[in-house]
């Protein structure tokens, strides 16, 4: 009988690959108790050492059982990516096991084809990915994201609206939404906020404004198959929720990129393609209105958004309340060394009746206060 060898492909986050690579330990009996699980890029620097000392690299050195991490692949030059099926076997024995994380395309299509002319054994798991789907829930857990979120009571019941959809239905093509309006009003608290209450607080945060020219373009579009790209983090994700920073400050030549994201159930670059489906795509701008969004993103990207939620300035009530709770937090954090009161007086004199926002409230919350500790040293010292 010719030897076989074993391959399992493992598509998810890093916790469901090490779950499934200690589910392989634990089914080991005495005939694998001797074999130790390699891994790949550590067999490769050893093969790479050998040669560059002009020794073979023995059939002892070769992995029984070998595990092939998804960060593995930037571990190797660009060149060798072409050639990772053989590699693989070079560096195991005819009856390996063999566990892969989030292949490439060009890798998976080698086993694929392995596999159908029946040289090897092939088998797949796959992470799954829920939303809290608890509608006995659903309630409380908005108002507990209302309360936690100041001044835009609009926006909540929007949001309410979507959740409440995506709680319900099965949506197969990802779900965008667009949270615009100015800085600092509680956009990236709502997709926190929605990542606790619906996906066990786990999501995807990506800030778009780092990403600034052309040199990130192998991220977005992943020509780089021994880099970091978009599609190996949607691959590594631990769940269906994905928020975008900042889509106002990303280069329009990215673009492209969130045509196939925002409008199909598979996403494909370069190097991967992984499917998408049910997944809630958050972003934040800073935009002011619709039709400054429709001039700058241009339609294509615009008619890709299903819904957009504004964010409206803060009322003077709402910069009240942020500020009683910022005060009463810093008195607690400072075990009530200072007065409520004495903070408020002194804040009451900074802080407007409009125009301002949770940073700027913030920020003359903690000089205030740092300036009332500071009082006690001065007092007491010669400074």
């Amino acid at each position: 009988m010719v030897d076989k060898r074993t391959y399992h492909i493992v598509i998810g986050s890093k916790a469901f690959f090490d779950a499934q690579v200690k589910k392989l330990e634990e089914k080991q009996d005495e005939e694998y108790e001797e074999n130790v699980i390699k891994i790949f890029l550590e067999l490769v620097r050893l093969s790479d050492e050998r040669k560059q000392r002009g020794y073979p690299f023995l059939d002892e050195d070769k992995a029984s059982i070998m595990i092939l991490k998804n960060d593995n692949y930037h571990g190797i030059v660009e060149s060798a990516h072409d050639r990772l099926g053989s590699l693989i076997e070079e560096l195991t024995t005819d009856d390996a096991i063999i566990y892969i994380h989030n292949p490439p395309i060009i890798l998976e299509a080698y086993l694929e084809g392995l596999h159908y002319r029946g040289l090897i054994h092939l088998s797949r798991d796959k992470e799954e990915y829920s939303i809290n789907r608890q509608p006995e829930n659903f309630s409380g857990n908005m108002k507990r994201i209302a309360h936690n979120i100041f001044g835009q009571d609009e926006a909540i019941v929007e949001i309410s609206k979507s959740m409440w959809y995506l709680t319900t239905a099965n949506r197969k093509k990802p779900y965008v939404i667009m949270l615009y309006g100015g800085s600092s009003l509680g956009k990236s608290e709502l997709v926190r906020e929605i990542a606790d209450k619906f996906f066990n607080g786990k999501f995807v945060e990506k800030h778009l404004s780092m990403f600034k020219n052309d040199a990130y373009s192998h991220y977005f579009f992943g020509d780089r198959p021994n880099r970091r790209s978009l599609g190996f983090d949607l691959l590594e994700r631990e769940s269906n929720l994905i928020f975008l920073d900042e889509l106002d400050k990303c280069p329009e030549y990215f673009y492209s990129a969130f045509y196939t994201l925002f409008d199909n159930a598979i996403f494909s670059d370069a190097t991967y393609e992984l499917d998408i489906f049910g997944l809630l795509i958050v972003l934040t701008s800073n935009y002011n209105n619709m039709n400054e969004m429709k001039d700058r993103l241009g339609l294509p990207i615009f008619y890709r958004i299903d819904k957009f939620i504004h964010f409206k300035d803060f009322s003077e009530k709402t910069i009240y309340d942020i500020t009683m709770s910022e005060i009463e937090s810093h008195v607690k954090e400072c075990n009530e060394k200072i007065n409520a009161i004495d903070v408020y007086k002194r804040v009451s004199l900074v802080i407007q009746a409009t125009g301002e926002n949770a940073r700027t409230i913030k920020n003359k919350i903690q000089s205030a206060i740092e300036e009332m500790l500071f009082q006690e040293v001065k007092d007491i010292s010669t400074l």
